[in-house]
């Protein structure tokens, strides 16, 4: 059978799927690199045998079928990254709209978790054709979109925001497959997909003036302990924002444990029980 691999077409993946198209054409594996819920979908429809998910569409996916997350190469970010942003209209004392050119994006979703959480903002994210920041905030008082945010810019980096917040790293995407269809020597095949330049963690510093400290952050490109506990509570709290339909748990290849259905249920038992208390 012909092996069928999907990738999102984000930048920020590059080192990651730096020779992705070379390694499949020598392999005779096809490769689908299209949109961040594209890939989920032809996950989920079994169009491809493995694809590279963000945390939401894994979450989402454990009650159409049994994942398995690879333990190979990954892409999480402990504080800044310079990947997204969080834009406000200035001299605002509260928020009341939000748009965003991909507000289905996971990165996007975060921004909207952190609103909630860190500041009590609870807004719908609007899809706007428009692209740049000055552009969306006219017509609303926030933008969340793919763009580094400067000095003098109202903003705020989105991975530095969550780790001050929660003090996790924040995981962006991982290698999944369904139980029991993992492709022969598949963690080789995806080794050979990254770049000769990409390191387990990298450090990311930015020196915005003088007058202000640098901002620092590292981009992780290794399955760890660490990884997967800030996975799951990652989980835990895109169930709790109601991105997921299900508390979904990290299951790796090679696992054998309870079904979602299962371990969703223990935990609302659980949950009642604390209530009852």
């Amino acid at each position: 059978m012909k092996l069928k691999i999907a990738i999102p077409d984000n930048p920020i993946y590059r080192q990651i799927f730096f020779n992705a198209e070379s390694v499949c054409k020598e392999f005779g594996a096809t490769l689908i690199k299209t949109s961040e819920r594209e890939v989920a979908k032809l996950f989920e429809e079994n169009k491809v045998d493995v694809a590279f998910l963000t945390p939401k569409d894994y979450g989402r996916g454990t009650r159409i079928s049994d994942y398995r997350i690879v333990p190979a190469t990954c892409l999480a970010v402990e504080g800044y990254s310079r990947y997204a942003s969080v834009y406000f209209k200035q001299g605002l004392r509260t928020i009341k709209s939000a748009g965003s050119p991909t507000p289905d994006d996971f990165m996007m979703n975060i921004g909207k978790i952190l609103l909630a959480e860190r500041y009590s903002i609870s807004v719908d994210l609007e899809k706007t054709d428009k692209t740049t920041v000055d552009d969306i905030l006219e017509n609303n008082d926030a933008a969340i979109l793919w763009k580094k945010n400067f000095l003098g810019d109202v903003a705020m980096d989105i991975t530095e925001d969550w780790f001050d917040s929660y003090r996790i790293p924040l995981v962006l995407g991982t290698w999944v497959v369904r139980h029991q269809e993992e492709p022969e020597a598949l963690d080789k095949m995806l080794k050979l997909f990254e770049s000769d330049s990409l390191h387990g963690r990298t450090t990311v510093t930015d020196k915005p003036g003088e007058e202000m400290e640098p901002r620092e952050g590292k981009l992780i490109h290794e399955w760890s302990d660490e990884i997967e506990k800030s996975f799951d509570t990652l989980l835990e709290i895109l169930f709790y924002h109601q991105f997921t339909n299900e508390l979904a748990t990290v299951k790796m290849v090679g696992d054998e444990i309870g079904s979602p259905t299962e371990d969703s249920t223990m935990f609302n038992q659980g949950h009642k029980e604390d209530e009852n208390q």
